[in-house]
């Protein structure tokens, strides 16, 4: 080894890693180790261990069914709105206080209304949102039943269609009227 590289081996574990390198404890395991990782859906780094990604996991369960305020038709999990944004965090540290899901969707409709929930609960005048589609299609079923049963029983396509049974009399007379023309 030429003396350069032994004085630059040296400098070099005098002065220790690069800043933003990671070190590694002697004689841990690469999975014991906990690594520092952003956190995409509430702008802070968080470690990446099971708890935490299971409570993002459940934060982002809970946040894409509350409606963002400003956007209206979005999720607070797809909106990029800074109030999106801090109700998806409010969400998530409610939740690692401990607060069940329902707990925390109660605590944003006491606060906004029902409306801020993409999808209604099924009670009271919200009934309508999933029982009207069904009752108009059960009585569009009955109506055109009914019409078809009017229609089959009147006479059929014949009558519908204004052909009647021409007597002897009336055959006579075609007969001839095509004759001359």
């Amino acid at each position: 080894m030429s003396r350069g590289a032994a004085s630059l081996l040296i400098l070099l574990l005098a002065v220790g890693p690069a800043p933003g390198t990671a070190q590694e404890t002697p004689g841990a395991t690469p999975s014991a180790q906990q690594t520092e990782a952003p956190d995409d859906t509430t702008g802070r780094s968080a470690l990446t261990d099971p708890r935490e990604a299971e409570l993002d996991a459940q934060a982002a369960e809970v946040a894409s069914g509350l409606r963002c305020p400003v956007c209206r038709n979005q999720s607070i999990v797809e909106s990029n709105a800074e109030l999106s944004r801090e109700m998806h965090r409010l969400v998530r540290d409610k939740l690692a206080a401990g607060e069940t899901p329902e707990q925390v969707r109660e605590y944003f409709v006491s606060r906004y209304g029902e409306w801020i929930l993409l999808k209604p609960q099924a009670r009271g005048v919200n009934l309508l949102v999933y029982g009207l589609p069904l009752a108009v299609l059960i009585l569009g079923f009955f109506l055109a039943r009914n019409r078809l049963r009017k229609w089959a029983g009147a006479g059929g396509a014949a009558e519908a269609a204004g052909v009647v049974e021409l007597g002897p009399d009336d055959e006579e007379w075609l007969r001839e009227a095509l004759r001359e023309g």
